[in-house]
């Protein structure tokens, strides 16, 4: 391109987004610019933003920088690591490969990766597509490894990790879990069926089709890319960190767009471009579960709704990336932002703008707790009232020994709660003797208590059509500093080929994984610790001490004393 056709591309797009924006009430437009006013100045990562209506782009607009080292600016042709909402591409590829009969999403996954161990239960493509494999999320697996995100990796590696797994999580089929590791082999299945790689088949089959001409799977770490973001890590007030995505691994993530070229994608769900109707019904498609219910996750896509409207959307979340990509079919609307700052929470800002475009069409309700009598008009379901004195009887701690995880549940402001972590609890309303409905959740939660001469001995959690879990009352328990170094030593995982080790230091046992020291872990109950953030809860073996379970990230796995 000369100098002279570049220049009237950039007067013309830039004619083009302002027409774009021209269009919109200026009062929302100012609403929008409000939303990023924080991050919109030449010191600090920010977003680009669309909203799509009937075919067009209605706005589109670069807040903050792209590039800090340099003093670029985002604007709506910036290129940006998009994250978990590749997979939706992912999937689309192998929709194209079933629809030409390349494959079955029925087959058993080793018919094309082999290298995946023969477990007791068949996985299917289905499974990887929908999240019900029971495979585990590779990410999971570097992380209590010790592993950075930011280490060189490529598909063969995770591929690698996943031969070592014994077991899966669950049967395929019997859950929706969702784990990144299934859209690695995804894309893996698309390059030995296709006999080109993701980047190249998707290329052919989705992008130039589309006209979407700045958007790929990014395969090669080294690879020059003009108007490339980069993602910043948020430390204190104004101070940001340059994250590095150094792998080459993709399907899950590894993805590059544009907010233009998103707009292409989002209209092909309706034009049907490419594949037809038979494709975009297929991207639509709710997995099943082998119990017949059916789950919101499609093609990449989750199903939901919001206030009154179904949508269909995805999210992704990456070394400083948030994305989300928010449709509302219904209205031919969509919303896409993607930023570069991992103190921008994309998805609320995606929701917030949507606000602006769409009507409520949902009756608001008001939120009544403590000792006002509770009625089935404010709920949408009976309750009774019980006073708080009355429901001191239910405050503990509860441990569920299938799945590791201990829950509180203790009276705050008149009302019982129901307490993962510190920030992390919902209310429970009584809808019945001993028995509680939860808050704050789409999904009818009930939690029922069982008392031995009116003192709780255990609590009974089903969430919809579940199979109920129930957990036991227990106490904490202290160790001496004399007791703790019978757990102190090194421990080896086969599977995650990493070493634990437990040192004493200051009368207190500190986690190391492979040498770093990170911990000093709580003790939960007799032989059973939790080390701390998302690294899971470790159960010794209460005979030898010679080796203990760590469940972390839905995985069970063992370590044996070296």
């Amino acid at each position: 391109m000369t100098k002279l056709s570049t220049s009237l591309f950039v007067m013309l797009f830039l004619f083009i987004s302002t027409e774009n924006n021209a269009q919109v009430n200026p009062t929302v437009l100012e609403q929008i610019d409000g939303f990023f006013s924080q991050w919109d100045n030449n010191h600090s990562p920010g977003a680009a933003v669309g909203v799509f209506q009937n075919g067009k782009i209605l706005f589109s607009k670069g807040y903050g920088m792209a590039n800090l080292d340099y003093g670029i600016p985002i604007d709506t042709e910036s290129k940006f690591y998009v994250a978990s909402i590749a997979k939706q591409f992912t999937a689309a590829c192998i929709a194209l490969l079933s629809i030409d009969k390349k494959l079955d999403l029925n087959d058993d996954i080793r018919k094309y990766i082999p290298e995946i161990p023969e477990y007791e239960h068949t996985i299917t493509i289905k499974n990887l597509l929908h999240h019900t494999s029971g495979i585990r999320d590779y990410l999971g697996i570097m992380y209590i490894s010790g592993r950075s995100f930011q280490d060189y990796s490529k598909n063969d590696d995770v591929i690698n990790m996943l031969s070592k797994q014994k077991a899966l999580n669950f049967i395929p089929g019997s859950q929706h879990r969702y784990t990144n590791s299934g859209y690695v082999l995804l894309a893996e299945i698309v390059n030995r069926v296709s006999g080109m790689t993701i980047r190249e088949f998707a290329a052919n089959r989705l992008f130039k089709p589309l006209g979407m001409v700045n958007t790929f799977f990014k395969d090669d770490r080294s690879e020059i890319i003009k108007n490339r973001v980069i993602g910043y890590q948020h430390h204190g007030e104004s101070a940001y960190k340059r994250n590095l995505i150094n792998f080459d691994k993709l399907g899950d993530g590894n993805l590059i767009t544009t907010i233009n070229d998103m707009m292409l994608w989002n209209e092909n769900f309706y034009h049907k471009k490419v594949g037809g109707q038979k494709f975009v019904d297929l991207m639509l498609t709710k997995g099943i579960l082998n119990n017949g219910k059916t789950i919101s996750y499609a093609f990449g896509l989750f199903h939901g709704d919001y206030k009154g409207y179904a949508t269909v959307s995805h999210n992704g979340n990456m070394l400083g990336f948030g994305i989300e990509f928010l449709r509302i079919p219904e209205q031919h609307t969509a919303v896409v932002v993607m930023s570069n700052s991992s103190n921008i929470n994309a998805t609320g800002q995606a929701y917030k703008i949507a606000d602006l475009f769409i009507k409520d069409r949902t009756k608001q309700i008001e939120t009544v707790l403590a000792n006002e009598v509770i009625s089935s008009e404010v709920f949408g379901f009976k309750t009774i009232k019980v006073s708080p004195k009355n429901l001191t009887k239910y405050n503990g701690l509860f441990w569920n020994d299938n799945s590791n995880y201990s829950r509180r549940i203790y009276l705050k402001n008149d009302t019982l709660r129901y307490a993962r972590s510190i920030k992390n609890e919902s209310a429970l309303v009584p809808i019945g003797k001993d028995k509680f409905r939860m808050l704050g959740s789409s999904s009818k939660i009930i939690i029922k208590f069982e008392l031995k001469k009116n003192v709780v001995s255990k609590m009974v959690f089903s969430i919809d059509e579940d199979p109920p879990e129930t957990l036991h009352v227990y106490k904490p328990i202290n160790y001496t500093p004399e007791e703790l170094v019978n757990f102190s030593g090194s421990y080896y995982s086969t599977e995650l080929d990493c070493i634990y080790e437990m040192k004493m230091k200051n009368d207190a046992l500190y986690l190391h994984i492979n040498g770093n020291e990170l911990y000093s872990p709580e003790i939960i109950k007799k032989n059973t610790f939790d080390i701390g953030g998302p690294y899971g809860i470790i159960k010794f073996e209460e005979t030898t001490m010679n080796s203990f379970t760590l469940d972390s990230f839905g995985m069970t796995l063992r370590f044996n004393k070296i």
